[in-house]
């Protein structure tokens, strides 16, 4: 994956993100500045995923812990096999938002 092909995809990504919250009336306001994406919950915790250019890595940051992803076989995951989309349903959940992202 080129530099391009990251921002597009990481564009995709946090554009899913606000329509699958809005989707299923997630009481979140979402906010994006610069290479940081900011989800803030009710109780206004946060969860923050940000990309980090150089590395070509996504990462997430919550009450769960921070976990950094890379593009691998199609899927972002950290280096354990993590899913980037199964650690922010957790997050979200940690944070009081029971939501699924398709």
């Amino acid at each position: 994956m080129n530099v391009v092909e990251f921002h597009q995809n990481i564009e995709q990504i946090w554009n899913q993100i606000e329509e699958q919250l809005e989707a299923q009336d997630c009481d979140v306001d979402c906010d994006r500045q610069g290479s940081v994406f900011t989800i803030t919950f009710e109780n206004r915790s946060q969860v923050v995923i940000n990309k980090q250019e150089p590395l070509l890595e996504l990462w997430l940051a919550s009450q769960n812990g921070g976990f950094h992803f890379a593009y691998k076989d199609g899927r972002w995951v950290n280096h354990e096999g993590l899913d980037f989309w199964q650690a922010l349903t957790e997050a979200c959940a940690k944070h009081g938002e029971q939501v699924h992202f398709a």
